[in-house]
């Protein structure tokens, strides 16, 4: 009876079901307690998985941000640029990060501590939050040997900017990590639906992704190498094969090849760019 009970008020709640430990039910009762106790936190930090369809892409993109770290940085602390509801620095702090999650938004702490409640693997002394405005950080010179920039470089006002306090509080090799929308960024039918959704708020802007202009103002700002570039398939019209397809394709010289290259240039530009700048 009591494992019916169980089973029964975690689909009234509307989480995904475990699997019940039958030896321990005091174990079945904490878990159950975790899990309605979910119940009570904002739909702000649920995101981004509140939307199943997306979690495949944020995964694939969030590896890049880790993937492309100095590997000589991985002890300094990280700046979770323009954090949002916080996830990224929820992750980081998992996966040891010293992080600090920063946003001109006034919720953050709130954001940590329900953040913190929901997840006991978080160490809180690590997860740390500032409010602030990117053109003009509150931070010291040479502060963060990471900065992650998950979809949010196109929101602000003014790349030189930026890119001069990126430049002013990474430390000496540290690198302005890039997850971001692309060229037509703009132009797009889901920016245009977004933009009228948002009419309300006259702050909120979307911008394109320029590489060309990044590289520029990136060099302009002191980042010596300008951007340097990481140009993938896109996570979400992957191009895929079967294993003849994949033999025919390897041989073929002509048409297929460029159809393909010219897809894959089109998505690194235009659709979505992963890139890095490093002091």
């Amino acid at each position: 009876m009591e494992l019916n009970i169980l089973k029964f008020i975690r689909g009234l709640i509307g989480r995904k079901k475990h699997k019940l430990n039958l030896g321990k039910a005091e174990d079945n009762v904490l878990d159950l307690k975790q899990e309605i106790s979910m119940t009570s936190f904002s739909e702000e930090v649920r995101e981004p998985f509140n939307q199943p369809r997306s979690s495949g892409r944020i995964f694939h993109d969030f590896s890049f941000l880790i993937l492309l770290m100095n590997q000589e940085k991985l002890n300094e602390p990280v700046l979770d640029f323009a954090a949002g509801s916080g996830w990224v620095s929820e992750f980081l702090v998992m996966m040891g990060f010293e992080c600090v999650a920063f946003d001109i938004h006034p919720n953050l702490e709130n954001i940590r501590k329900q953040r913190i409640e929901s997840n006991p693997k978080l160490n809180k002394e690590k997860f740390h939050v500032k409010q602030g405005d990117g053109h003009e950080m509150p931070f010291e010179n040479s502060t963060f040997g990471s900065i992650l920039t998950f979809d949010s470089l196109h929101h602000m006002h003014d790349y030189n900017k930026v890119f001069e306090e990126f430049y002013r509080v990474l430390q000496k090799k540290g690198r302005a990590i890039f997850v971001e929308p692309g060229a037509r960024h703009s132009k797009s039918p889901e920016t245009i639906a977004f933009l009228k959704v948002m009419e309300h708020d006259p702050t909120w802007i979307e911008r394109d992704v320029v590489l060309d202009e990044i590289d520029s103002i990136a060099k302009k700002a002191g980042f010596k190498k300008g951007v340097t570039i990481i140009p993938t398939q896109h996570p979400l019209s992957q191009t895929r094969f079967t294993m003849n397809e994949w033999n025919e394709f390897r041989d073929d010289k002509g048409a297929s090849r460029k159809r393909f290259c010219d897809k894959f240039f089109n998505d690194n530009y235009n659709e979505r760019v992963v890139f890095y700048v490093e002091k």
